[in-house]
């Protein structure tokens, strides 16, 4: 019986040579590198996916509370007309950031992995459109208004 299993090792030992061996250890250590690089790379897209979502969600929440001031003015019966003027090219304008940032938020929604960086930056740009035009608003407001709603010192 010892016989028999000294000789199953030797078998074993005959087929597999130690640089054979190590060559096999190797691959697999390898293709457990690369899954724990491809587990990483998918969280950190992802990640940062989640954290590009709330932030085009947060401006689209805005610029909708914005939009729905904006039209319960314009239902009033005692505005003037250069006042509707003023609040139809707004809702225009407003209707207009909230498609890009709809669309922005379907891609994002809906990105891969292959395709993450060139999502994550039209999304970022889209943002900072959004933001950089929200922020010009504003200005507009302190200037009609001559006070800093703002607080940014102008």
């Amino acid at each position: 019986m010892a016989s028999l299993v000294a000789g199953s090792f030797l078998v074993v030992s005959c087929n597999n040579t130690p640089a054979e061996q190590r060559e096999s250890m190797n691959d697999k250590v390898e293709k457990i590198e690369d899954k724990a690089v491809d587990a990483k790379a998918s969280r950190d897209w992802q990640g940062e996916r989640t954290e590009i979502m709330n932030d085009l969600r947060d401006l689209r929440t805005k610029v909708d509370n914005k939009l729905a001031e904006v039209n319960e003015d314009l239902a009033k019966k005692d505005i003037k007309a250069s006042v509707k003027a003023d609040k139809e090219a707004m809702k225009a304008e407003l209707t207009k950031e909230l498609n890009m940032l709809d669309e922005k938020i379907g891609n994002v929604e809906n990105a891969t992995a292959d395709a993450w960086d060139m999502t994550k930056s039209e999304a970022e740009n889209t943002s900072k459109e959004v933001k950089s035009w929200w922020e010009t608003q504003k200005e507009k407001v302190d200037l009609k208004t001559e006070a800093d709603h703002d607080k940014d010192g102008h």
